[in-house]
């Protein structure tokens, strides 16, 4: 199986043998360039890790960028002879959606749930650490309950850095005292431990809402960045979106 997160900043296309993933390949999610870009990108990555086209008989899509779907629905239809399934929350009945408006929820985060669920088949909580930092809460019934959403940590600087003239950009890197003594460490301060707080008292709050246990999932690429509150986690899974589109791929087929 061949899957894709297409996601706002990159798109991670994830091959499976069976259950187990068997490689990665990750690549800038660039809404300014034609599909030559991305087929090119992915060919010659199958390339040179000897994947052959005939050992991929499912392809599955979760995109949050509806302006690059089509790249990869042509490149499935295309080059592998695949009719992808594209993930769709409000039509499937894999998990219930208890939101005003299950059209509106993205179709990562549904994943996201979806292999959080299976994994425990109790009360969880999805902590994505991307573009945005969500927090998706899932019940012991098998039901998204809601979401909460702000900006992730590099969207935040980036916007820092886009209104102010004098600030520096910075390298996420934690400085060793919350109190800077220049810009630099003043801002690696302020992102760092702030996000660290922020995470916690957002876990704190859904959970003192929920009133009972649950199982708290970290993933996305910047999840290491605040590794120092990791074992406020249950379990970090830097897959666990693309676990969730095979899960999504296997359990509709069938």
């Amino acid at each position: 199986m061949i899957v894709f997160d297409i996601g706002n900043t990159d798109t991670v296309i994830g091959f499976f043998e069976g259950e187990k993933i068997i490689n990665k390949l990750r690549i800038r999610s660039l809404k300014n360039e034609n599909s030559i870009y991305f087929e090119y990108r992915i060919l010659n990555f199958m390339l040179e890790n000897n994947i052959e086209k005939r050992d991929l008989n499912t392809a599955v899509i979760s995109s949050v960028v509806p302006i690059l779907t089509p790249f990869f629905v042509n490149f499935c239809e295309k080059f592998l002879t695949l009719k992808p399934i594209v993930v769709s929350p409000s039509h499937s009945d894999l998990l219930m959606v208890n939101i005003d408006m299950p059209e509106e929820l993205g179709s990562d985060l549904f994943v996201n749930a979806l292999a959080a669920f299976d994994l425990v088949k109790s009360d969880c909580l999805v902590v994505d650490f991307g573009t945005a930092l969500t927090f998706t809460v899932v019940s012991q019934k098998g039901r998204i309950e809601g979401v909460t959403i702000l900006p992730g940590i590099k969207t935040a600087i980036k916007s820092l850095f886009s209104q102010t003239s004098l600030l520096p950009e910075v390298k996420l890197e934690k400085p060793d005292s919350i109190i800077g003594k220049n810009s630099m460490h003043a801002i690696q301060s302020g992102i760092i431990y702030g996000y660290e707080s922020m995470v916690l008292g957002i876990v704190k709050k859904i959970k003192e809402e929920i009133g009972k246990p649950m199982f708290v999932i970290g993933t996305g690429g910047l999840s290491a960045v605040l590794k120092d509150i990791s074992d406020e986690f249950d379990k970090i899974d830097m897959d666990l979106t693309i676990r969730g589109l095979y899960l999504y791929g296997k359990k509709t087929q069938i």
